[in-house]
């Protein structure tokens, strides 16, 4: 009897723990991606569209009063745009503040300025498709699958079966942890343990830092 009742119990105490661990493991890559997903919002909304529309205006004939305004707004994005920026693109958008300002300079050659633009507009083409109309968020911003049932039932059918295939693993994991304390592997298990602390440890400290410069960029802006 006493045989029969662990092998119903342990199952299911292996089952539910890693049901549980599942969730654990969902709700910290959540966190993660929804960390990208404010980072490359802002570097949409507040750098690539900005930059692109205030590039294409500086170039256009306006009165001295427009112009300077056009320069102050494309400076201000300037400012916090460097670390997102390749050298390159970069320098080439000072060197038009430059022209604008009637600095001496070499100038800014026709394609080396249509080569800035096309990447400022592949950066919003990859952000917008990422952020709103891929499957992965739903296809918000597309049309075609916010209309289309079966393209949503087909995406929810792919999140259950991710869930439970994740689950599915980390029942077998902790089965074999179970195994090998039962065989006296305490090494083995060690190293186990050893590693995961160092895994979890690394997305900790990525997640801190990305939140660290999201609290820092929110008190600059206020």
């Amino acid at each position: 009897m006493i045989a029969n009742t662990e092998e119903v119990l342990i199952p299911t105490l292996v089952g539910v723990g890693g049901w549980f661990v599942k969730n654990f493991l969902f709700g910290l890559f959540q966190k993660r991606n929804q960390l990208k997903r404010v980072e490359w919002e802002y570097r949409l909304k507040e750098i690539y569209c900005p930059l692109y529309f205030w590039s294409g205006l500086l170039v256009m004939q306006m009165d001295r009063q427009v112009h300077a305004s056009v320069c102050e707004h494309l400076q201000e994005v300037l400012a916090k745009a460097a670390y997102v920026l390749p050298k390159d693109h970069y320098y080439t958008l000072i060197k038009l503040l430059e022209v604008a300002h009637n600095q001496e300079t070499s100038g800014v050659p026709d394609t080396q300025r249509d080569s800035l633009r096309s990447y400022l507009y592949g950066q919003i083409e990859v952000l917008n498709f990422i952020l709103y109309r891929s499957q992965e968020t739903g296809g918000v911003g597309d049309i075609s699958a916010t209309l289309s049932p079966y393209r949503s039932l087909l995406r929810l059918f792919f999140i259950g079966a991710t869930h439970l295939l994740v689950w599915g693993l980390i029942a077998l994991i902790i089965y074999g942890l179970l195994w090998l304390y039962q065989a006296r592997q305490f090494s083995v298990i060690g190293v186990c343990a050893v590693v995961l602390l160092i895994v979890f440890w690394v997305d900790v400290r990525r997640r801190d830092d990305i939140e660290q410069g999201i609290e820092n960029r929110l008190k600059s802006k206020g």
